[in-house]
């Protein structure tokens, strides 16, 4: 995939308004061996792109004729409404491996016939060559009973990615589903009369 961009000549908060009231997305593409380069690119064309390629996709964005390698490294999305508000987008050379956020999912939570599945990590930080990287990891859970969790380190990772997440931190536990107790019936000669307001005791 490949899009074209067109360099930022007005930046702030009015001009990214009226940018995106134009169906441009305001962005930035940086990276190691690249200055920074602030540019606008075309909302819909963004999402077909974004939509192909996953979150953390590659794909190549074209300024004045000169082409870059990308990746989503971050976005900012409207409060309210699905709109992408701004993006940052990492450029990288060929073989050069940079810190990516894979996410992680969890599979087979419908064949478990008791307990509460939890899930603690949804991503996992690692370096890897960008268009060497996984688009996801997937846990199955389909066979864990009660008592059971998976750890970081029992998720495979390739041989040519670096994991920079704890290993030893819990991504998925099944847990017992908690029963609230019910509160003992009390019975109506226990219960307190209720004391009349302005009543002259002493008047019986």
């Amino acid at each position: 995939m490949k899009l074209t961009a067109t360099k930022r000549t007005e930046t702030g908060t009015s001009a990214s308004k009226r940018a995106r009231a134009e169906g441009k997305i305001p962005a930035a593409i940086y990276g190691r061996e690249v200055e920074t380069v602030p540019v606008l690119l075309n909302e819909k064309e963004l999402e077909m792109t974004l939509r192909e390629v996953g979150s953390n996709g590659v794909f190549k964005v074209d300024v004045d004729g000169e082409t870059y390698d990308v990746f989503v490294k971050d976005k900012k999305n409207a409060a309210l409404k699905p709109e992408i508000y701004h993006v940052d987008l990492l450029a990288f050379t060929k073989g050069q491996k940079v810190n990516m956020t894979i996410p992680v999912y969890v599979n087979g939570e419908e064949e478990i016939e008791e307990g509460i599945v939890s899930q603690s990590i949804s991503e996992l930080e690692v370096n890897v060559a960008p268009a060497s990287a996984p688009s996801e990891y997937i846990v199955d859970v389909s066979e864990m009973k009660i008592g059971d969790a998976k750890h970081v380190s029992d998720i495979v990772i390739a041989d040519d990615v670096e994991l920079l997440t704890d290993t030893e931190l819990t991504v998925v536990s099944v847990s017992a589903p908690q029963i609230e107790e019910e509160p003992e019936p009390t019975s109506d000669d226990e219960m307190p009369e209720p004391e009349v307001i302005g009543e002259d005791k002493d008047s019986e």
